[in-house]
């Protein structure tokens, strides 16, 4: 008798909090079973093209010597003139970083053991150009302070949110007409966006070549910056009709 009074209880309970849940804030909702999203799936491409504002080049001077701080400090001392020369050349200050100080030992075969037989030592200074039309004479001015090793340029756009955001609007419309086409094939129609996710956007620019022996044969190393492709991708979730 006394276990049925206990079960009668927890029925009682039980069914109180499915009242309550009924009639409270929250609304869970359940699909019936068996029912599939009516959706269709579609990717989408978008690209747009933006002039380059801004090149980052690298400078880098690399020296030789028996005594390991007489390389560091042969190449200190050109890198401070390659500095001198991209703050001369209109480059500021705040665009202009030291890195990559290395210096490490030269081994040689010496009796069939490997030696010391000197240092060597590299330091490298980057500069990030905003004025891509003086770029050839930087790279010039930097080649001409002692700089034996030139990398770039990198070119990039200062102010990237208005493009991405085109890129961005070309390739959703890109994943309409494929949801479209699809939409057409089954008989139905496009509806509402349900979901939109994108890829991170890529920057791509053109090849541009620059070394040391280029820049010190030219008066100023021609630069032809090209334009840049800003390229979106997104997957869309749109309602079917």
């Amino acid at each position: 008798m006394k276990g049925n009074k206990t079960l009668a209880a927890i029925l009682i309970t039980a069914l109180s909090l499915v009242v309550l849940a009924s009639t409270g804030c929250t609304k869970v909702i359940t699909a019936p079973a068996g029912s599939a999203a009516n959706t269709v799936t579609a990717s989408g491409m978008g690209t747009v093209q933006a002039t380059p504002d801004i090149a980052e080049m690298s400078f880098g001077v690399s020296t030789q010597s028996s005594n390991a701080k007489t390389a560091l400090d042969d190449a200190s001392k050109v890198a401070e003139k390659i500095t001198a020369a991209l703050k001369k050349a209109g480059v500021k200050d705040e665009d202009i970083q030291t890195r990559d100080v290395n210096v490490y030992p030269q081994y040689g075969d010496s009796g069939g053991s490997q030696t010391v037989t000197g240092y060597q030592a590299s330091v490298t200074v980057t500069a990030k150009v905003r004025d891509i039309g003086t770029l050839g004479d930087v790279i010039t001015a930097a080649n001409q302070a002692g700089a034996n090793s030139i990398n770039g340029p990198t070119f990039t756009v200062a102010d990237q949110a208005p493009h991405r955001a085109k890129a961005i609007e070309k390739a959703v419309a890109d994943a309409r007409k494929s949801a479209e086409a699809m939409a057409k094939a089954a008989g139905k129609s496009v509806g509402a966006v349900l979901s939109v996710s994108s890829s991170d956007v890529s920057v791509v620019p053109g090849p541009v070549f620059a070394t040391a022996e280029s820049a010190g044969a030219a008066k100023s190393v021609p630069i032809e910056a090209g334009q840049l492709d800003i390229t979106s991708t997104v997957t869309v979730i749109f309602e079917l009709k």
